[in-house]
């Protein structure tokens, strides 16, 4: 372990790299999500804007030269269709002093996308995801109106509610208690505009907690808005914004066997700060509050991260998090700081490597190791 902790630290003093799907690749250049990608929220497929700017800017410049052969790739099977996908396999270990430690591989992503532009103002999306053993697949699929004044979208089907940032962080722990994880995507309907800087969204889901066919009548609804500030000289660039859930439904009472209402709520801001288009600062903070039995639990969680690109494809990272699922009690909180960087070397592939030190009030200090193998068209 000790030459596996050496090595691992080797590379990520020494590897590098962009990951323009997410949030913090739009807060180095002050674009929105949307920009890139085929979903109004960001994340997932990416539209053909977003090819190309991978093709332009994020690989190494120093490999560009040495690949001689042609690169070259389409993921427009007609000038209607076209295609993409993601696979991510993480290797993970952790030192546990209190029990046995981790050593394993996981693929933790496997996506394949396929968009549909049936005229100028529908869409149809589908996103089948990977069959984890005994975890059930994240798929999307929706249908969409858009291309209308102010960019004002509706899509309707099984997406993922547009709440806080899309961090790629699957395990962050704002995404594990408030949404679910990874990105848990709903049954319902969603609309949306973007005029200018402006971002508005608002939508009705079937809520948490419920199977393919919902039989709960209660209905959760998530809204979310932000709002950019990009000057004409493009040395910054700052976008800031809030969301809010309120997710009613039955709980079952174990004293009574019979039903009772409970309620879910959410609400939290988030911003991003970007500098010269090598520096993105990103943070983001969330209250959530459940109430069962005339009994309300409330949690607070934070996350931050802040980035560095050193040059074309290289880039150092940190996280931190914070999470006190109960906030009105002692001896429940629990911190993870993560240090590492990341390679780009080509186009259709990313690796980063991260250390990430885990303090928690009731459990005893870990080391985690992390390394993500990421494959995308």
């Amino acid at each position: 372990m000790k030459t596996f902790k050496l090595f691992l630290i080797a590379v990520i003093v020494l590897s590098v790299q962009v990951l323009y799907s997410y949030p913090r690749f739009s807060a180095y250049t002050g674009d929105k999500c949307s920009d890139c990608h085929v979903n109004p929220q960001g994340g997932g497929m990416r539209n053909q804007y977003g090819q190309n700017f991978a093709k332009q800017n994020l690989q190494m410049d120093f490999l560009k030269k040495l690949v001689t052969k042609k690169t070259d790739f389409s993921t427009q099977l007609n000038k209607n269709i076209s295609i993409g996908g993601d696979v991510r396999v993480v290797h993970v270990g952790n030192e546990n002093t209190s029990g046995p430690s981790t050593n394993t591989f996981l693929t933790m992503q496997g996506d394949f996308y396929a968009n549909a532009n049936v005229n100028d103002y529908i869409s149809v999306y589908v996103a089948p995801g990977l069959q984890i053993p005994n975890v059930p697949a994240k798929y999307e699929v929706y249908g969409m109106v858009g291309s209308l004044p102010a960019n004002l979208y509706f899509r309707a089907g099984r997406m993922t509610p547009a709440y806080g940032m899309k961090v790629v962080e699957h395990r962050a722990y704002q995404r594990q208690s408030l949404l679910g994880t990874p990105y848990a995507a709903n049954d319902g309907v969603e609309i949306g505009l973007s005029p200018g800087f402006l971002n508005l969204s608002a939508g009705l889901f079937n809520g948490l907690n419920t199977n393919f066919f919902d039989n709960d009548p209660k209905r959760m609804f998530v809204s979310s808005a932000d709002f950019s500030f990009v000057p004409v000289e493009d040395k910054f660039n700052v976008n800031f914004g809030a969301s809010f859930y309120n997710n009613p439904y039955n709980f079952l009472d174990p004293n009574s066997g019979s039903q009772t209402d409970a309620i879910k709520q959410a609400f939290g801001g988030f911003a991003k700060f970007g500098l010269f288009k090598r520096v993105a600062l990103l943070g983001e903070v969330d209250f959530l509050e459940n109430t069962q039995l005339s009994s309300m639990t409330r949690g607070i969680f934070g996350y931050g991260e802040l980035n560095v690109i050193i040059i074309n494809g290289v880039e150092l990272r940190t996280q931190y998090e914070i999470m006190r699922p109960d906030r009105d009690t002692e001896n429940n909180r629990t911190i993870r700081t993560s240090v590492g960087a990341a390679l780009f070397p080509l186009t259709g592939f990313e690796t980063e490597a991260m250390v990430r030190f885990v303090s928690d009030d009731q459990q005893p200090n870990t080391t985690e190791f992390q390394w993500n193998f990421h494959f995308y068209f």
